[in-house]
């Protein structure tokens, strides 16, 4: 009886052992150049996200190698930002650059490297246009009430200093990228 309950749990763990390695048996590289489709779990903001932050995401679609399936659609995967960049004081856009840093092969979590996807918010250059535009007709007009024609060029150059002064205070928008967003990636 001894040898019989020793033997069970004998190939009990050796079976379990072989099914655990063909679980999490190698998995094939993913060649350079695949595209690799996924769709966010995760809503991503500009604001409150930093460099090296990681975000959930699912596969969009399979990713097959010499025609085997690999990994499956809606494997979980990883998003990792690389790079932040804010909008100039008067111009330019805040700019958010992602990568794939992770995709689950079966019972793997593989580390990948994917070429950087760039995600820009709207430039400031209109909304700092619209504003100098703006305070200088506020002073023209505010101006040309309290002095007169020489009031009036003297208001509209204090006004279109304000509204500049005001657009270089306030920062460009922030970038958002909804759950349920569906990015593509290259893997280098």
């Amino acid at each position: 009886m001894f040898s019989t309950v020793r033997c069970f749990r004998t190939c009990w763990i050796i079976g379990s052992a072989t099914i655990l390695l063909a679980q999490t048996g190698e998995v094939p590289a993913i060649p350079k150049g695949t595209q690799v489709t996924v769709r966010t779990l995760d809503s991503i903001q500009s604001k409150q996200g930093e460099v090296g932050q990681s975000y959930r995401c699912t596969m969009d679609a399979p990713i097959s190698v010499a025609g085997k399936e690999v990994v499956s659609k809606g494997a979980d995967c990883v998003l990792k930002i690389v790079e932040m960049k804010s909008a100039g004081k008067l111009t330019g856009s805040n700019e958010l650059k992602l990568v794939v840093s992770e995709i689950r092969a079966g019972a793997s979590l593989v580390a990948v490297n994917s070429e950087p996807t760039e995600i820009k918010g709207k430039g400031k250059g209109k909304s700092t246009g619209l504003r100098t535009g703006l305070g200088a007709a506020a002073g023209a007009g505010l101006g040309a009430v309290l002095g007169g024609g020489k009031g009036a060029a003297i208001g509209a150059g204090v006004g279109a200093g304000a509204g500049a002064a005001s657009a270089a205070l306030t920062s460009g928008p922030e970038i958002k990228v909804p759950s349920e967003t569906v990015l593509t990636f290259v893997i280098q």
